[in-house]
């Protein structure tokens, strides 16, 4: 096994099936008592609906660090601000990477590709990100209904700055993922469309302009924006110290 192949996160299979996606509109209201805000500052996640998904692979946690180093070493790619140079602070290795925007994420994806040909490796849809955060059963967190502190790196958790992957285990989706709340926003490959949840209508033409959706809050968010159906989006050439991003493919 070569270096990068060692240093790839672990993935897992979510078999195909329906989910759903997505907020109740009837829980819009109840949503902006909880966490501020008005009704339709949360119309963007309505209506709920059942989707049915093809089996996919997702990591298990986002890019680090690490890996995204590789990268810069091999292609002298720009490297993320806070690194003060080409290579991160080793004490941030397993941490995720931030400061990268969607075309870095394409890009890294297709070098990656490049390097470890038959994986074909990419961002995961919206939709994909959403059923392997929640399952199939529609649950507000990863890990149930009530938010947990010691959970997820959120505002509440206090700790003001990403954390290492993995460093919440209790906090593992109903498939096995980590970090899927708190931590880093992560770009997804969909264009921010509204629901319901439609593949084929364009939202996920890699070449059209427009902002793309992020998914699961970050350390300096409250957690109402952690929730599984919360949806953010920016331009793709945005980056800043929020957002990360982590890796899907498709089944061969």
């Amino acid at each position: 096994m070569s270096d990068l192949q060692a240093s790839l996160p672990a993935f897992i299979t979510v078999p195909a099936g329906t989910f759903m996606m997505g907020t109740p509109a009837a829980q819009l209201s109840e949503l902006a008592v909880r966490y501020g805000g008005t009704r339709e500052s949360y119309r963007e996640e309505a209506p709920r609906h059942t989707l049915e998904l093809a089996a996919f692979g997702i990591a298990v946690a986002p890019v680090t660090n690490r890996l995204y180093a590789a990268y810069v070493a091999a292609t002298n790619a720009r490297a993320p601000l806070f690194w003060r140079g080409a290579t991160p602070p080793t004490m941030l290795d397993e941490h995720p990477v931030v400061d990268v925007n969607w075309h870095d994420a394409l890009e890294f994806c297709a070098w990656l590709n490049s390097q470890l040909p038959g994986l074909a490796l990419r961002l995961p849809s919206e939709a994909e990100w959403e059923r392997a955060a929640r399952g199939s059963d529609g649950r507000t967190f990863p890990w149930g209904e009530s938010f947990e502190p010691r959970y997820a790196n959120t505002r509440e958790s206090a700790a003001a700055g990403t954390t290492a992957v993995g460093s919440y285990p209790e906090g593992a989706s109903p498939v096995g993922a980590l970090d899927m709340a708190g931590n880093v926003w992560e770009w997804t490959s969909s264009l921010d469309a509204g629901y319901p949840y439609q593949p084929d209508d364009g939202r996920e033409d890699l070449h059209a302009s427009g902002r793309r959706i992020m998914r699961g809050g970050c350390y300096a968010n409250p957690h109402g924006f952690a929730r599984c159906a919360c949806r953010f989006r920016l331009l793709p050439e945005v980056r800043n110290e929020f957002t990360g991003f982590r890796l899907a493919c498709s089944p061969h």
